[in-house]
């Protein structure tokens, strides 16, 4: 808990100018775009419970958007994206050792000053007691799996054929030697300490257990495996440095100076190294869906729907989106020169729209579920890619939707009349008219569970009934144990959760847990909970805990939905640590650990000419909503001050929530003290003229499924919310 003390994506209509655009157009036409994508699924010596199906889908899709979607002027050439994979049209081989390292060394071989460089690598990581002592802090050395692995005998061969970090990195070093620019991102894990309380049928994690990579007999195994849980028991805290700092699982970037001929590294990391990352069918909700990687998936989404981002800020998205999902876990890490603009691109405004491709009597554009496109989705038919809005000569409707691209069809609205295919203007532009965020909030039912029989047919009932009342204050869709949703349901008693306290009660209760389904009583974290008593006492806390979690969930949705990103509004929040002086800025693309006595800053400068009010919220990991501070910028001014300080009342995943929205003269300041409300203990919109503060209504009223808003050239208010999410843990 806390106690006071005192943009995401980008619509809009301007045009490209030319200016500052030579220097990058020139640079993107003489340097060689590279990519390098490795996706592991069959390991013939693991069991097959471990063998992965998503990475195959991985390594497919970014080859497709690398070779259809990055803007305009980078290209990647098809010779010069290298698949290893198995069962993907267009691979070069499988993903062994030696064709992971021979294409890396042909990497570093060819490339050229400049050249950029992109790697992905989806599959199974894993730990291994360090092949060289003294090499790693913790006494592990972290390992991606080729599908060549052999089985762990002792630790001077360590997991035959695997790939270990400082191999990675000189691989990397003599790329960036030659002075290319290289983009990493590993979708593996390691290791994780989480326990599951409930089956998520749908999810598979990334990771192998050390027993599944230990050869030899009986003997030898079990000596393995001790030796292995040894280093384990005396690494300490294995997810963060000395400092507190989340620790990436390879090191990849340098503690001092480099050569300024170096080429630059960024390394996207999808969890730490005490944490998972799973695979699961996305989009979610879209039936039939394919099987990819949580992290891979996220990053291609976000960078669909804005591709003109630095890497940080790319980062932030991705921390939003999971925010957005009810993921806690897995935190992902992101390292290097964040500041740069992903694949070098120019700093523009990202505008969503797409040409529209005519064919055999079918319109299609090439944009998909990636860019949020769905069924029933409305676009703008423009003339050209700089029309305003307000030249739209018509309107079209999503009808069907693949990751990448959709199927339209013209159709009657606002006000316009449908148009013919064929009196679709050539050379047209399809320009997404409206954004609509889904608050609905999707709950697996808890699974019998053996001797509360009777608690979880009560559970369910009382859900049942919930799902069907009106005036709740929240939206719910009731699916079965195990399937996709956003917060999964369990009936269990305390004491028979792992690592439980002594005093823990015996009492069934009903636990309201994650995404994930985990459930983690360290660091003083505990997922809120319900002890089961009668029916109306059950009903009435179950629909309190609801209500709570809904409006909590979708001001982080809400998130998805800015058309508006303030350049001249910088807003940015400090830490100052209770043992230190001085404050640290507090990046949206980290999560940073925080614990009882350290204090939040804000400093927020509107170098704008218009008036922008800023509310600053906090949400609590019990899903409590804080309002802290509703003040009116003027243009030009500042506002700096302390705003809370944590206490040792609850510890988890928390965000600081920052609101601007954009103020009419002469209107009443924007003041979001009406979606405060206590945390849980441990109707659809017209299309009419909505606006983003409309939308912020709309979550204070529970909407019945969406809200929407209408993009225009001009319309109401816009408005952005800015996500900064942290970790508060008991001080050691």
């Amino acid at each position: 808990m806390i106690k006071l003390t005192r943009r995401t994506l980008l619509v809009g209509t301007s045009a490209l100018t030319m200016a500052g655009m030579v220097s990058f157009r020139t640079m993107a036409a003489s340097r060689t775009y590279h990519a390098l994508l490795v996706a592991c699924t069959e390991y013939p010596n693991l069991p097959q419970r471990n063998w992965l199906v998503g990475p195959k889908n991985d390594a497919a899709l970014v080859r497709d958007y690398l070779l259809k979607n990055v803007p305009d002027p980078v290209r990647f050439a098809p010779e010069n994206v290298t698949l290893l994979a198995k069962d993907v049209p267009g691979a070069s081989g499988l993903p062994t050792h030696a064709a992971i390292k021979a294409a890396l060394a042909d990497l570093a071989a060819k490339v050229q000053r400049d050249d950029f460089v992109y790697l992905h690598l989806s599959g199974h990581g894993a730990q291994q007691p360090q092949m060289v002592k003294g090499d790693e802090t913790d006494g592990l050395d972290e390992i991606f799996l080729p599908v060549d692995i052999g089985k762990w005998i002792n630790r001077d061969a360590g997991v035959p054929n695997a790939l270990i970090d400082n191999e990675i990195g000189a691989a990397l070093d003599a790329i960036r030697d030659k002075g290319a620019f290289v983009w990493v991102v590993f979708d593996c894990c390691h290791s994780g300490t989480a326990t599951r309380a409930v089956e998520v049928d749908d999810e598979l994690e990334r990771k192998v257990e050390f027993a599944d990579l230990v050869g030899g007999n009986e003997a030898e195994r079990a000596a393995a495996i001790k030796a292995y849980d040894e280093v384990i028991s005396v690494a300490g805290s294995r997810g963060v440095d000395d400092n507190g700092t989340r620790k990436p699982a390879f090191t990849l970037t340098p503690t001092g100076g480099e050569p300024i001929t170096k080429g630059k590294l960024v390394a996207f990391y999808a969890a730490q190294t005490v944490e998972t990352t799973p695979e699961m069918p996305l989009p979610k909700g879209i039936a039939d869906a394919l099987r990819f990687g949580l992290f891979t998936f996220t990053i291609l989404s976000k960078l669909a729907e804005n591709p003109n981002v630095t890497y940080r800020q790319l980062g932030q998205a991705v921390l939003q989106q999971y925010s957005a999902d009810s993921r806690t876990r897995p935190t992902p890490l992101f390292e290097g020169e964040l500041d740069a603009r992903v694949f070098g691109t120019d700093k523009t405004d990202a505008v969503m729209q797409w040409p529209v491709v005519i064919k055999d009597g079918e319109a299609t554009i090439g944009a998909g579920l990636l860019h949020r496109l769905t069924p029933g989705s409305k676009l703008a038919i423009l003339p050209s890619a700089l029309s305003p809005l307000s030249d739209a000569v018509g309107f079209l409707e999503v009808q069907s939707a693949k990751n990448l691209e959709s199927r339209v069809k013209p159709v009657e609205f606002d006000k316009k009349p449908a148009l013919k295919v064929v009196d679709i203007p050539a050379n047209a532009y399809a320009r997404a008219a409206e954004i609509a965020v889904d608050y609905k909030l999707v709950l697996a039912r808890p699974a019998a569970a053996k001797g509360l029989e009777k608690e979880t047919a009560l559970v369910n009932a009382v859900l049942d009934e919930l799902a069907i009342a009106r005036e709740t204050g929240f939206n719910i869709e009731l699916v079965e144990p195990g399937k996709s949703a956003d917060l999964r349901l369990a009936v269990m008693r305390e004491n028979a959760v792992p690592g439980a306290a002594k005093d823990a009660t015996d009492k069934p209760a009903l636990w309201f847990l994650p995404a994930s389904g985990d459930v983690s009583l360290k660091d003083g974290g505990k997922p809120p909970l319900i002890i089961i008593h009668d029916r109306q006492k059950l009903i009435d806390a179950t629909a309190r805990n609801l209500r709570t979690i809904f409006r909590a969930t979708g001001l982080s949705r809400l998130a998805a939905a800015s058309d508006y990103r303030p350049e001249d509004v910088d807003v940015q929040f400090q830490v100052k640590r209770r043992d230190k002086d001085g404050l640290e800025p507090l990046q949206a693309s980290v999560v940073p650990r925080v614990s009882p006595g350290d204090e939040v800053h804000v400093l927020a400068k509107n170098g704008s000419d218009l008036l922008v009010d800023i509310n600053v919220l906090y949400v609590g990991s019990d899903y409590s909503i804080t309002h802290i501070v509703a003040e009116r910028l003027a243009p030009q001014a500042i506002l700096e001050e302390g705003l809370l300080a944590f206490t040792d009342t609850s510890f988890g995943m928390e965000r600081m929530i920052a609101v601007l929205t954009e103020a009419p003269p002469e209107s009443e300041k924007q003041d979001l003290s009406f979606l405060a409300q206590d945390g849980v203990a441990s109707a659809t919109r017209g299309m009419g003229s909505a606006s983003f503060s409309d939308m912020l209504t709309d979550l204070g009223m529970a909407p019945a499924t969406r809200s929407v808003m209408r993009l225009a050239d001009k319309s109401g208010p816009k408005g952005a919310v800015m996500i900064f999410p942290m970790e508060t843990v008991p001080r050691a």
